[in-house]
């Protein structure tokens, strides 16, 4: 992911346009289409085993109901996770997910563990300890960013391990300039604030980042016309759900860029 050339397209839950989010399949959609980094969701079973799944209750995305947490990975294993978008799939692994993509893209792993969900178990934050095992077991510390909403959790996997990039997440109501404040305090290499807040802060908001250290991401991003305006403030990383509409701009952009600098 970071030897790249930036722009890059971060494919939101995998290919998730054309496939049921966050599945292999949808993995697999977004490294044919050309994206450059998938974004996945990690949640933990009841048995402590990190699944990717975006919500904390099963009912949007599989045939099954209740809290993900509640739930052991066997259990897990009986519900399909195709949202009647494909054949039947499974919830994948974590383990299943980076072994499958290893070589293949960047992965960004937005880990879950919000206040107010049941689940919520800071500041253990066993979400983080178990991924960055499975990160540094897998030997993908270079190919792999860890993000949150929650700075507890992204806290606890810099005191983990130093050497693992780390995001900032942020919805529109949060002021981009006080997370990226946190952010450069705080040694984390991203800042990832929603599209509808990061538009509104001009190219200056990206030059500020760039001058800190830090890079700028954000997301979710559909329209066409955004992320070309997106990529030319000078954002990092735009992460959609269409990300085969994405890369043809990048490479645009790129081309663009490059016979610029010729």
């Amino acid at each position: 992911m970071f030897d790249k050339s930036w722009p890059v397209v971060v494919a939101h839950r995998g290919a998730s346009s054309s496939h049921a989010e966050n599945t292999l399949e949808a993995f697999d959609g977004a490294v044919d289409v050309g994206a450059d980094v998938v974004e996945l969701d990690v949640r933990l079973t009841a048995d402590e085993v990190p699944v990717v799944m975006h919500d904390a209750v099963l009912s949007r995305t599989t045939d099954g109901s209740g809290w993900l947490h509640e739930r052991t990975l066997e259990e897990l294993r009986h519900l399909d996770a195709s949202g009647g978008r494909g054949p039947r799939t499974r919830v994948p692994t974590l383990r299943e997910t980076l072994q499958a993509l290893r070589g293949r893209i960047g992965v960004n792993l937005e880990l879950k563990n919000m206040p107010g969900e049941p689940s919520f178990d800071s500041p253990l934050e066993r979400v983080a300890v178990q991924s960055v095992a499975l990160v540094e077991e897998l030997d993908m510390g270079k190919d792999v960013l860890l993000s949150s909403f929650n700075w507890l959790t992204i806290e606890r996997v810099r005191d983990l391990s130093p050497s693992l990039a780390t995001g900032f997440l942020t919805i529109a109501g949060i002021d981009p300039e006080a997370s990226l404040v946190y952010a450069a305090s705080k040694g984390h290499g991203f800042v990832l604030p929603q599209a509808e807040a990061l538009m509104g802060t001009g190219e200056s908001f990206v030059r500020s980042a760039h001058a800190r250290g830090v890079r700028v991401g954000t997301w979710t991003v559909d329209r066409a016309e955004d992320v070309q305006l997106l990529f030319e403030m000078g954002v990092d990383a735009v992460a959609t759900n269409n990300p085969e509409m994405a890369v043809a701009i990048r490479d645009r952009f790129r081309a663009v860029r490059g016979s610029a600098q010729d």
